[in-house]
C-alpha cells in the first residue's frame, strides 16, 4: 500500500517555527520549537517549502534575492533582505557577523537579517546533517507564492487589514476552510508567540509546495539546475508555475 505523503510549509515565528502541512487528513498546523521537529511531526514529507535562506555565499550578494526581489511590485520589495554570507552566519556574535559580511560584501547585516541569523543557522546545521533531505527541503518566499498562486500580487501589504483578507481569499482557491483552519490555529497560539502573517505565509507555503507539480521553478532562472553554495545547497527561491 502507498503512503500518502504531506506537503509542508514553515515560517519562522517569535515561538519558533509555524508549520502547516498538507495531506491524508487535510490541513494540520502545528508550533516546532526546532526546525528539525518538522520531520518528526509530518510523515512521509514529500516536499518543504521554507521561507529562510538555504544556500549561503561566500561573498557578495545572491542573484536569487536580486531577481526575487526584481520581480515583486514596489510595496512588496522590501520583504527579501540579501542573504548573509555562510562565514557570517556562524560568526561567534552579532558583530563579529557584521564585520564579516561588511568584509565580504561591503555592506553591513540589516536588522532583519541579523534577527534571523541565528533561524538561519538552525536550517544550514539541519540540510549539512541530513544531506537525504536536500532534495525535499526548498527554499521560498510567501509573497511570491501568493503572486503565483493568485494570478497576480496582491496589492496591500500582508501586516494591512485588507492585505490579510487579499491572501486569505487567495489560499480559499486551495483550502476551502482555510479560515476555519486560521481561526483555530488562533485558538492555540496566542499572536505574541506567531502572528497572524506567520499563519498566511505558512499556509501559503505549504500550498506552494503541493502545487508545485514534479519540480517547482526557480530564481534565477535560465539553468536546468540553480548555482549551488560551497556545500553543494541551491541558491535559490523556488516557486509554484501556476496560477488558479
Amino acid at each position: 500500500m502507498v503512503q500518502a505523503m504531506w506537503y509542508v510549509g514553515v515560517d519562522a515565528c517569535r515561538g519558533g517555527w509555524f508549520v502547516a502541512g498538507l495531506g491524508p487528513d487535510g490541513v494540520r498546523t502545528v508550533l516546532c520549537p526546532a526546525f528539525a521537529g518538522v520531520w518528526e511531526l509530518f510523515a512521509p514529507v514529500a516536499r518543504v517549502f521554507v521561507d529562510m535562506p538555504v544556500g549561503l555565499p561566500g561573498r557578495g550578494v545572491r542573484a536569487a534575492d536580486v531577481e526575487t526581489r526584481r520581480v515583486l511590485p514596489a510595496h512588496l520589495k522590501s520583504s527579501i533582505f540579501n542573504t548573509p554570507v555562510r562565514s557570517a552566519v556562524h560568526a561567534p556574535d552579532k558583530d563579529a557577523a557584521k564585520e564579516i559580511n561588511r568584509e565580504l560584501t561591503g555592506k553591513s547585516l540589516s536588522g532583519q537579517s541579523l534577527g534571523l541569523v541565528a533561524k538561519i543557522r538552525e536550517v544550514d546545521a539541519w540540510l549539512q546533517a541530513r544531506p537525504d533531505l536536500r532534495e525535499t527541503v526548498f527554499e521560498s518566499h510567501p509573497e511570491l507564492c501568493f503572486g503565483q498562486l493568485g494570478g497576480g500580487f496582491p496589492a496591500h501589504a500582508k501586516k494591512d487589514f485588507l492585505g490579510g483578507l487579499e491572501r486569505l481569499r487567495i489560499l480559499e482557491r486551495y483550502i476551502p476552510d482555510a479560515e476555519a483552519v486560521l481561526a483555530e490555529a488562533r485558538s492555540r497560539h496566542a499572536r505574541t508567540v506567531v502572528a497572524a502573517d506567520d499563519m498566511l505565509d505558512t499556509l501559503v507555503l505549504a500550498v506552494a509546495a503541493r502545487e508545485s507539480g514534479e519540480r517547482p521553478r526557480f530564481h534565477p532562472a535560465g539553468a536546468d539546475r540553480p548555482e549551488t553554495d560551497a556545500t553543494g545547497l541551491p541558491m535559490a527561491v523556488w516557486y509554484p508555475d501556476r496560477c488558479k
